[in-house]
């Protein structure tokens, strides 16, 4: 039986914000023009900042639950939630390639094709090779440079718990540094330089989101004064400071603005223990953020490939292709890994 703090709609919120991006980046690169509404709801709420910000709760966790802090077993459990889905997608993605006829149309040498296999399978996915420009839209799977700073992120995590525990002041002073770093991403880096495109990708500028979400897994005081104010509030001072952001470029989507990723997290954190079982009762325990999260962009370059846009059967017929993929993943591979791990904050049967 799960404890209270457990339960909770994380894995709802997760899914919504995985679902957010799957949205957003089909219907750009497929031509579709959402409705105003919908857009405008999905434009307020950037799944990236959501997920950094869950990760950094959960993972936090995870590794403070685990006895005398064995690194092996941390990298273990993270290994197994992250890699098996993630090399399931690279063959899937090498599979349409090849089908789609894309491969014969290029030449590449081995050296560049088993560098691409390499990078997509260790801890760069962000490499996208000179041969797979031409195909979709450009860029073979954009969406896995979270994956590599979610890596670097894990590989920190026994840093920041030495912070947390042994030198908070120094930790707190770390992450206003890190909030300047991210700033500094936002309005100075124009991404040309080779140096400015691999900042991009790297923790610096989204490391104290992650932070955050670890801050507020070890206060239970902060979690009883976050979980006493009413969720429209939060809600009301959000989308106020995110319209003004919007406004006047202030910082929006994956490089939102400090005040709002502030007020954001405040509200996803209340909203996860708001009828807290809403979660399972809807979910029923799975969970296929992860995969709607890495499938999506894969089937979109396909379709992109193959002609398939500007039509709303284009849109739709790759959107369920893509939770079909995620359904698959989760069932196949992702819920029989996770079973796999030692210590889990949930347990899968």
């Amino acid at each position: 039986m799960k404890s209270t703090v457990a339960v909770n709609n994380l894995d709802l919120i997760r899914l919504l914000a995985a679902t957010q991006v799957a949205i957003l980046h089909t219907a750009n690169h497929l031509n579709i023009k959402l409705p105003a509404v919908i857009f405008s709801i999905l434009q307020y709420f950037p799944g990236v900042p959501i997920f950094f910000f869950i990760s950094g709760y959960l993972i936090y966790q995870s590794f403070s639950n685990i006895k005398e802090k064995k690194l092996g077993t941390f990298f273990i459990n993270r290994f197994l939630r992250l890699y098996p889905a993630l090399f399931f997608c690279f063959v899937v993605t090498l599979l349409s390639l090849f089908i789609s006829g894309y491969l014969e149309t290029q030449s590449y040498i081995s050296k560049d094709f088993f560098t691409w296999v390499f990078t997509s399978l260790t801890f760069f996915q962000f490499y996208n090779p000179d041969f797979l420009r031409a195909y979709g839209v450009g860029a073979i799977n954009g969406s896995l440079w979270t994956i590599s700073a979610e890596l670097q992120f894990y590989i920190l995590t026994p840093l920041l718990f030495l912070l947390y525990t042994k030198y908070k002041k120094i930790s707190i002073s770390l992450a206003f540094i890190l909030v300047l770093v991210n700033l500094l991403n936002t309005f100075l880096n124009e991404k040309s330089s080779v140096a400015e495109k691999l900042m991009v990708v790297s923790f610096a500028p989204w490391f104290y989101m992650f932070m955050v979400g670890a801050y507020i897994s070890t206060n239970r005081n902060l979690q009883a004064k976050i979980l006493s104010i009413n969720p429209l509030i939060y809600l009301g001072l959000y989308v106020v400071t995110y319209f003004f952001a919007l406004e006047y470029n202030l910082g929006t989507g994956n490089n939102i603005n400090f005040i709002s990723f502030i007020l954001l997290c405040l509200l996803m954190f209340r909203l996860a223990y708001t009828n807290p079982s809403l979660s399972d009762q809807v979910l029923g325990g799975n969970d296929i953020s992860y995969g709607i999260y890495i499938y999506h962009m894969p089937i979109v370059n396909l379709w992109l490939f193959c002609k398939i846009q500007g039509t709303p059967i284009s849109f739709v017929s790759a959107m369920l292709c893509t939770i079909c993929m995620a359904f698959i993943s989760w069932y196949l591979i992702e819920k029989p890994a996770l079973k796999l791990k030692k210590i889990a904050l949930r347990r899968y049967t």
